[in-house]
């Protein structure tokens, strides 16, 4: 029986690491994708927002491993809103920490962004935007347990564990570029609900930049990550419902990734036009599918500037039946300005 546990924890120990390293082949991503723009393209900085901060949190495989954690910070703005110029330059930040597993094995990230937005006509502008940080990869060897470790009766933490000793951490730089187009018709009054939105991107990350191992040597590069995304938002005239629909396309190496998915939102509230003391509000219902992975469900509600989402995953791969069906939980919150309500909501065409 004990030989059985011993060999139990080790192939989960061993799942673990697998799926952490394939994660990471991939990128760590937020099913939530439109509330990270910073982190999906450069380009997106500053571009259809004045100022924007958002927090992510994100949990993941907790129904049959220790669960993967990851939180992000991003923040955006255009240094020249109060000018109201056409052309600008946008500075963003992002914040990025990701623990997986027993070993806490982890991957931080701080980088900055610039872009250069272009407006492009009346309802219409461009942002080409560069990224540029440093990052650490980080591991706690002592959560783990060795098969040398067991005497054959018992498990002794002092025994010695017969695996080579490596470093606890190591740093590397990282890159990243992108273009995005966005565009905007707006409503001429508030209970028209005729405008229309569209954004859609491309960037890529990485450009085969040195990964070092924990080991000291340069034993690979990471593959440059391509990513394409769009979304466009138009509502139903005459009626408080908009419909989004969106999708985001992932390639880094061997792996691929395709979301597909709609956000219908509902406006509870329309805000007073003059005065400001009514503030608008709405919900949203969000249904996407991770091709071969995952159903995602999402609610989000707005209020004035801010906003609150939460989206689960729903296990559809050959892993359902480690997980139950379980995926990940995630959790966005955002302020934006110029308020998303209003009837010029788009700081991009001024």
């Amino acid at each position: 029986m004990k030989t059985t546990a011993i060999k139990i924890n080790l192939l989960i120990f061993g799942f673990s690491v697998l799926c952490y390293f394939k994660s990471n082949a991939q990128d760590v991503h937020f099913s939530q994708f439109r509330e990270t723009p910073v982190q999906l393209n450069p380009g997106m900085t500053a571009l259809d927002k004045d100022l924007r901060v958002i927090l992510n949190y994100k949990d993941q495989w907790r129904s049959f491993v220790s669960p993967y954690k990851t939180f992000a910070f991003s923040a955006d703005f255009n240094p020249m809103m109060k000018k109201k110029k056409a052309n600008y330059i946008g500075v963003g930040l992002q914040l990025f920490s990701d623990k997986a597993g027993d070993s806490k094995m982890g991957n931080n990230l701080a980088t900055i962004n610039i872009s250069g937005v272009v407006k492009v006509s009346d309802k219409s502008k461009l942002g080409l935007g560069i990224m540029g940080g440093f990052g650490q990869r980080t591991v706690n060897y002592s959560a783990l347990q060795w098969e040398n470790q067991y005497t054959g009766t018992m498990f002794d933490a002092t025994a010695p564990t017969g695996e080579n000793q490596a470093s606890t951490s190591y740093s590397y730089p990282d890159l990243g570029a992108g273009l995005a187009w966005t565009y905007g018709k707006n409503q001429q009054y508030i209970s028209a609900n005729n405008g229309v939105h569209a954004t859609i991107g491309a960037s890529a990350f990485h450009f085969g930049l040195p990964k070092y191992s924990f080991y000291g040597q340069k034993v690979e590069k990471l593959n440059t990550k391509f990513i394409g995304h769009g979304n466009i938002e138009f509502g139903i005239k005459n009626t408080n419902l908009l419909i989004a629909p969106e999708f985001l396309y992932q390639s880094q190496g061997t792996e691929q990734e395709l979301i597909l998915g709609s956000v219908f939102k509902y406006v509870l509230q329309e805000g007073s036009k003059y005065t400001n003391i009514k503030k608008s509000s709405a919900i949203s219902l969000g249904l996407g599918y991770r091709m071969k992975d995952a159903l995602i469900a999402s609610l989000m509600y707005e209020y004035s500037n801010y906003a609150i989402g939460i989206s689960y995953d729903v296990n559809t791969s050959g892993l359902r039946s480690a997980t139950s069906c379980k995926g990940g939980l995630e959790i966005a919150l955002r302020f934006v300005t110029p308020n998303p309500f209003s009837l010029n909501n788009s700081a991009s065409f001024k």
